[in-house]
C-alpha cells in the first residue's frame, strides 16, 4: 500500500531507529541478568476493555512475572501517543490494526527472531490463524508481525420462543442461506401489532470476512474489485432477508439495532453474528442456541473468513522480549483453556482446549458448541500489494449495502456505485 513520508512518518522512524538501539536492562540480550521492575504499554481501541484485561490477563501475568507491569492505554489516538513519545510496547486488535495503524505508523515489527530465539513452537496455534497474519504480513514484505491470541466464531443464533410461537422447526448444523431463507420467509410476519423478523445480522462482519474471501479491492492494480460475480452473490443472499415484505418500511440499519431485535426486543427469530456477541446477551435472555452460520451456494462447508484479535509488538518498544514473554503466556495451555471456559474461543490447535469451550460460562450452559467447529474457515485472499494505497472500504460497503437492502438501488446500480466510491476514494487518497 502507498506510503508517503510525511513529518509524522519521519519522526515515528526516528523513534523506532532510537529504540532499537537502546539497551534497556530488560530489553534484549539481556535476560540472564536480575530482571528489575518494567512497565510494558498496552495498547487497544477499545477504552471498555480494560477491567478485562486487568481481570484476564495483566494479574495473571503478574503472578507469573512479578516484575511485569501494565499502563492501560485504551481508547486513546495511537499517533498522538506516539508523537508524545508514550508508544504502547503491545498492541491488541484484529488485523486491520497492521494496515490502518502500525504500516503507516511505520510501527510494525516483525517477531519472527524472537519466536526463534524463545523456541516458540509456532505447530501449536491453528494453522488457519498463522496463515492469516503470515499473507498480510507478507505484503509488507515480513513474516509475522503479530501473533493470534483469540478469536471470534461466526454462527447463526436463534430463538426458541419465535419458532415455538410459530411452529417452525428449529435451525440445523450445515444449513446453506437458501435453508436459512426459506425458515425465514416463514418467521417474518406480523402478530398482535408485532412485527417479527425471520433475520437479523452483524451484515458488516459478513461482508467484510465474506465466506467467498472477495476483498474489496484489485490485489495488484489501484482500483476496486467489487463490481464481480462473487460480490453479486454476496449482496443478493444476505440482502434477500431484509427483502421478505414487512409492515413498515425497512429503516437504516446497524449491528447495534440488528442485535437488540433479537436479545432485547426479541421480535428476530434469527441472528448471524460471533460468538462475541453472547457477552451483550441480556441475563434473562436464556432461550436460545446457535447452530452453524449458513453457508453459500458456491462455497458449502465453508464458513465465514476467520477475524482473530492479534498480540503486536511496536517496533519503538524498548522491552520486546518481555513483551514476548506476555504473547507466550497468553498463548500457553493454562491461559487458554482458562479463556476457552470462559467463553473465548481459542486459537491453539489443540482438541481439549476446543472442547473446554464455555464449560464456565453460564450463558454457554447446553449450548450447542460444537456450532464453531463445523465448518472450515474460507482461506483469505491473497495478500494485496504493499505499495498499492489503502483506503477504508469497510464503510463504503456498509452504506451501500444498506441503499441495497432498503431497495433503493437495484443489484446492479449498486455494484456500479460501489465500484465508483471505492475508486474515489482510493484517487483521493492519493492526491494527498
Amino acid at each position: 500500500m502507498k506510503r508517503k513520508i510525511n513529518t509524522v512518518s519521519a519522526l515515528v522512524l526516528s523513534v523506532a531507529m532510537l529504540a532499537g538501539c537502546s539497551s534497556a536492562p530488560n530489553g534484549e540480550g539481556n535476560t540472564n541478568k536480575q530482571q528489575q521492575p518494567i512497565t510494558l504499554k498496552f495498547y487497544t481501541g477499545d477504552k471498555d476493555y480494560e477491567d478485562r484485561f486487568k481481570r484476564e490477563i495483566a494479574d495473571k501475568v503478574k503472578a507469573k512475572y512479578p516484575y511485569i507491569s501494565f499502563e492501560f492505554q485504551g481508547g486513546k489516538d495511537l499517533k498522538e501517543l506516539v508523537l508524545a513519545g508514550q508508544s504502547p510496547d503491545l498492541y491488541y486488535q484484529g488485523l486491520s490494526a497492521l494496515d490502518t495503524n502500525l504500516v503507516n505508523l511505520n510501527m510494525q515489527f516483525d517477531l519472527s527472531d524472537l519466536i526463534k530465539k524463545s523456541g516458540f513452537d509456532l505447530n501449536r496455534i491453528d494453522p488457519a490463524y498463522l496463515d492469516i497474519i503470515r499473507t498480510a504480513s507478507q505484503g509488507y514484505g515480513g513474516t509475522y508481525f503479530g501473533l493470534p491470541v483469540t478469536t471470534f466464531t461466526p454462527v447463526l443464533f436463534y430463538n426458541k420462543e419465535v419458532f415455538d410461537k410459530f411452529g417452525v422447526p428449529y435451525p440445523k448444523d450445515g444449513m446453506t442461506w437458501d435453508d436459512a431463507y426459506e425458515l425465514s420467509r416463514k418467521l417474518t410476519k406480523e402478530v398482535d401489532g408485532v412485527q417479527y423478523k425471520g433475520m437479523t445480522m452483524n451484515f458488516q462482519y459478513l461482508l467484510d470476512n465474506n465466506q467467498l474471501a472477495a476483498p474489496y479491492l484489485h490485489p495488484k492494480e489501484d482500483k476496486a474489485a467489487v463490481n464481480t460475480p462473487e460480490w453479486r452473490s454476496i449482496f443478493t443472499t444476505l440482502g434477500k432477508f431484509y427483502q421478505i415484505p414487512l409492515n413498515n418500511p425497512l429503516d437504516d440499519r446497524s449491528r447495534v439495532k440488528e442485535v437488540n431485535d433479537f436479545t432485547k426486543e426479541r421480535i428476530s427469530a434469527m441472528h448471524a453474528d460471533v460468538t462475541a456477541a453472547i457477552d451483550s446477551f441480556p441475563s434473562d435472555f436464556v432461550n436460545w442456541d446457535m447452530v452453524t452460520l449458513p453457508t453459500m451456494t458456491e462455497a458449502k462447508g465453508l464458513n465465514a473468513q476467520l477475524n482473530p484479535r492479534f498480540y503486536y509488538i511496536m517496533s519503538s518498544s524498548k522491552h520486546k522480549e518481555d513483551a514476548f514473554k506476555v504473547i507466550e503466556f497468553v498463548l500457553s495451555q493454562e491461559m487458554q483453556l482458562a479463556a476457552s471456559k470462559a467463553g473465548k474461543s481459542t486459537v491453539l490447535n489443540n482438541e481439549e482446549v476446543k472442547k473446554a469451550y464455555g464449560q464456565e460460562f453460564d450463558k454457554l450452559k447446553e449450548k450447542n458448541i460444537g456450532a464453531l467447529y463445523f465448518n472450515k474457515p474460507v482461506k483469505p485472499a491473497a495478500a494485496r500489494d504493499a505499495k498499492l494505497t489503502a483506503i477504508p472500504a469497510s464503510p463504503i460497503a456498509n452504506k451501500e449495502f444498506i441503499q441495497f437492502i432498503k431497495g433503493a438501488k437495484d443489484i446492479n446500480t449498486s455494484l456500479r456505485d460501489f465500484e465508483e466510491a471505492l475508486n474515489k476514494a482510493i484517487q483521493a487518497e492519493k492526491a494527498k
